[in-house]
């Protein structure tokens, strides 16, 4: 009964977010499992009947609000919740305390609560989860006003508990734990089901229902088991990939193009009578677009209920919700500012537009595991377009390189934003990116192909805890002393990198009035800004040039990124607002970007070296930024001319303990290669020892070999590039996850490499049935399989001793009287009982040592021990026996002889000759 008690309460639940949040970060791991094993623990004590167990659903809707969608939105940010407390209270809003409750800034709003709460609520609480729960949906549904619920919650709620209530609200707890990581340490499987589930409750559902031998069905089949019509789906990404790499890309696999659509992602779902509409991050806009075909408000529904085929009794569609312009016959992009959820029937120039590309559902199956140009083909079979409310994507299959260039500059010609290359037998992942067929190609990614920008630095912002500035404003010269806003960036640059122009910048930022200074910054206003003559000019690369009333330009770059320092320019010789108008006035057309590819593509594009980043010196006496050079200062010239990295590039990010990061880069650089210190376009491999922060950031966009240091060491001993081999590799480009898939197994068996027990046994390692590692093999198993490898007599022979246990005893007596019974010969009979013990080992048997607990079969002595008197010996073994650890069960005391006259007899002799007499047992 305390148990249950104490599984629901919500005091329980503050505790561990307590402790989570105060802990390290392993422990803070370590925390949530504990949590996780005793709630499951607690659920199997209700027995076999699933409907009387409680659900840990409850519990982890409170651990990972941003993850929860059935809670609707409780329509609170943080001065809401906080005006919600001071009438809960009732508080005067004129005092001091509540003033600074107010004034809090970017400070958590729970710790800067915890003072007003002190003493205004019970000390220990009597909360339950489930109270907690059932008052949180009041507040996102309505039922009930906010303060209403508050108050009810402070009669019964401590201080600690409200401090977490707030963060729940909120949706930002704070623990340093991300949701994604919480839900893997639920289980295993929580993550990726959450992906094509998104939904909370299903997810936990499946794994609670699933128990067992489930696991491996859930493993296998979880794409299927979670999607489902009426339920949103964690949408699958487009990864980024340049076009250097899709030559090889096209060699290998067929892909199709298909246009990429500047919309808002959408998902349609429909179940025979009702619509639902699910935004990209599982939002539920069924009431604007219309949630039946009836529905006379419905901006789309009507119409594509009207569209789809009579055989369609179900139906998930991937793809875009645009804004189709009545006037102009063209689609909207979203930098003109028109948000395609806000349209209305009314209504007479916008309304919306499904740009459908893929089927995910159709008729009671799951399309999440058949190839791309299946569903493509399907498409078509199930929704017919209609122009200005359901298109579908423009897809062509691609040939070869040359009509790849083709289909890029018809695009680029179209003023399109990109286009998305689609392996041809690609599955559908939700929520995944990296190395899942699907590519993104955009004019921005390609070197020279897009107008890019060198603006002056204006301003900073600071990050949350106001410790670096963590983006800079960027402008134009309006005239020679004067400068406006134009865009805000935070991308491009290396942490290093940003660490230098911080440290540049800090000793010039200012606050204040900047309008004195020659600097316009619109309705963005940084937190510092800067003196043009102290500043610095960035080359900074966009997708789009878009006009803008946030800043003072009138324009902004749309996904803006830094190429480049230029400390060589000076502030007068940045770009100008006469320029970026004249770059905008080109189109002659009512659209608010203009696009910024300045030619087309070619096919030294597509197979050639990446553009040198040209690096220039300085001209005057501003602030510079010294960018880390990619290798040290003092190369040492390599031994081997044509060594095995010779004209590649290697950045060791990380080393092992018994190596430093020196050590390793002079072994690249001995074997010809370059070390760098950031990768870029053309690097080899990355190099880590340990998994750091910034290994696990470059893993995960898979533009990169990472792989383990003992790679680089091996070749190094051997002299000799070999291939990466499954267990090197942390991390996999496209093309080695091919190469890895044509020559290895799953389990990283290439059949071809000789095998050593080293190896065989790390291969065994990572063999698993059903998700889990093999079990270790039973003394029975091992037996059959000696038996069967061997035959039965030679299994016998050789194995003579297995499963015997057995102890040795040293009579290592150094007492005077001792002395004079032959210690030398004492000290070779004791190393002749050894050499037997190990041949004891060597057929099977196991030795163990003193400090090794378990019961033993048999008690060795050396013979020599055995001549020597009786009574001291049998004294000594029995102190000795009271020393070890475990407790034995061997009650006959043998010569070692025994074990040798075994192995000569091919099988276990008698024990009757080889027996030590005990006659002084009772000594303890």
């Amino acid at each position: 009964m305390s148990s249950s008690v104490k599984v629901e309460s919500f005091g329980e639940l503050s505790a561990l977010l307590e402790q989570v949040k105060q802990s390290p970060r392993q422990q803070k791991e370590s925390a949530f499992c504990k949590f996780f094993t005793t709630f499951e623990r607690h659920r199997q004590s209700f027995g076999d009947d699933a409907t009387s167990r409680p659900s840990i659903y409850t519990w982890l809707r409170l651990l990972v609000p941003g993850l929860d969608r059935e809670r609707k939105a409780y329509g609170m940010r943080e001065r809401t919740l906080t005006d919600a407390y001071i009438q809960a209270l009732a508080l005067d809003r004129q005092s001091a305390e509540v003033r600074r409750l107010l004034d809090g800034g970017g400070d958590d709003l729970a710790e800067r609560l915890a003072p007003l709460l002190h003493g205004r609520c019970p000390q220990d609480g009597d909360l339950t989860v489930a109270e907690v729960d059932r008052r949180l949906d009041a507040i996102g549904e309505g039922r009930a006003g906010a303060r209403t619920e508050l108050v009810a919650l402070l009669e019964h709620g401590s201080s600690l508990d409200h401090r977490w209530l707030v963060r729940i609200v909120l949706k930002n707890l704070r623990l340093g734990v991300s949701n994604r990581r919480i839900l893997q340490l639920y289980h295993p499987n929580a993550p990726s089901l959450y992906d094509s589930a998104g939904d909370l409750k299903r997810v936990v559902e499946l794994l609670e229902t699933t128990d067992g031998g489930g696991s491996q069905h859930l493993q296998q089949h979880q794409g299927e088991i979670a999607l489902r019509p009426m339920h949103f789906i964690r949408p699958m990404l487009c990864q980024r990939v340049e076009l250097r790499q899709v030559g090889e890309l096209l060699g290998r696999d067929t892909y199709w193009l298909e246009t990429k659509m500047d919309g808002e992602r959408f998902q349609v779902h429909w179940d025979g009578t009702i619509f639902r509409y699910y935004s990209r991050n599982g939002y539920d806009y069924s009431d604007a677009f219309g949630r039946t075909p009836d529905q006379l408000d419905g901006t789309l529904s009507p119409m594509l209920a009207a569209l789809l085929a009579p055989s369609v009794r179900e139906l998930v569609l991937d793809g875009e919700m645009m804004v189709f312009d009545r006037r102009e016959l063209r689609y909207r992009d979203k930098c003109d500012g028109t948000d395609v959820k806000a349209l209305r029937t009314g209504n007479t120039t916008l309304r919306p537009c499904f740009c459908a590309y893929d089927v995910l559902y159709y008729n009671g199956r799951s399309l999440a595991g058949v190839p791309y140009a299946e569903r493509a083909r399907l498409l078509p079979e199930v929704v017919r377009p209609q122009f200005g409310f359901v298109a579908h994507c423009e897809r062509e299959r691609v040939q070869d390189a040359n009509h790849l260039i083709q289909l890029l500059n018809t695009a680029i010609d179209a003023q399109q934003e990109g286009v998305v290359l689609k392996r041809e037998n690609a599955h559908y992942q939700p929520n995944r990116r990296a190395g899942t067929g699907w590519y993104k190609i955009k004019p921005d990614y390609i070197a020279g192909l897009v107008v890019d920008f060198d603006l002056l630095v204006l301003g900073g912002f600071y990050n949350q805890r106001r410790t670096y500035v963590n983006a800079f404003l960027l402008g134009v010269a309006k005239t020679p002393t004067e400068f406006v806003s134009v865009a805000r960036v935070s991308m491009g640059l290396g942490t290093a990198e940003w660490q230098q122009l911080n440290q540049t910048f800090r000793p010039h930022w200012r606050t204040g009035e900047a309008a004195a200074h020659g600097l316009h910054f619109g309705r963005t206003q940084p937190d510092v800004w800067i003196a043009p003559a102290s500043s610095l000019a960035l080359e900074i690369r966009g997708s789009e040039l878009v006009r803008s009333e946030s800043y003072a330009a009138g324009f902004t770059i749309r996904f803006p990124r830094i190429v480049t320092v230029r400390a060589d320019k000076p502030s007068d010789e940045v770009c100008t607002l006469e320029e970026l108008e004249g770059l905008a006035g080109t189109t002659g057309s009512t659209r608010k970007a203009t696009k910024l590819a300045k030619r087309h593509v070619t096919l030294a594009d597509l197979s050639g070296p990446p553009a040198p980043s040209q690096r220039r010196a300085g001209k005057r006496g501003a602030p510079r930024v010294e960018r880390k050079p990619d290798a040290p200062r003092e190369r040492e010239p390599s031994p081997f001319a044509d060594g095995m990295l010779h004209g590649r590039d290697v950045c060791v990010m990380s080393t092992g303990s018994d190596t430093s990061t020196v050590a390793v880069e002079a072994l690249v650089r001995r074997h010809g290669g370059r070390a760098v210190a950031n990768p870029g376009s053309d690097t080899y491999a990355i190099v880590a020892g340990r998994e750091t922060f910034k290994v696990r950031k470059y893993m995960a966009t898979n533009r990169w070999d990472v792989v383990r240091e003992e790679w680089l060491l091996r070749a190094g001993m051997s002299g000799r590039l070999t291939p990466f081999r499954p267990e090197d590799v942390l991390a996999a480009t496209e093309p080695t996850q091919q190469r890895l898939a044509a020559q290895y197994d799953r389990y990283g068996d290439s059949y071809t490499r000789p095998v050593t027990p080293t190896t065989f046994t790390a291969l065994l390692r990572r063999v698993t049935v059903a998700g889990e590692a093999l079990p270790p093999l039973s003394a029975g198993e091992v037996i059959r399989a000696e038996r069967a490898l061997l035959g039965a007599e030679e299994a016998r022979r050789v194995r003579l001793f297995r499963g015997c246990t057995a102890r040795l005893y040293h009579d290592v007596d150094k007492t005077a009287a001792n002395e004079e019974l032959e210690p030398a010969g004492m000290q070779v009979g004791a190393l002749r009982a050894m050499r037997e013990m190990l041949r004891f080992v060597r057929h099977g048997g196991r030795w163990l040592r003193d400090s090794e607990p378990g019961p033993v079969q048999y008690l060795f002595v050396a013979s020599t021990a055995a001549e020597a008197a009786s009574s001291r010996l049998a004294r000594n073994v029995s102190q000795w026996l009271g020393t070890v650890a475990g407790e034995d069960t061997g009650e006959t005391l043998l010569s070692v002889d025994w074990i040798g006259r075994s192995i000569e007899a091919g099988s276990l002799c008698g024990l009757t000759e080889f027996i030590i007499d005990r006659d002084d047992r009772s000594i303890k």
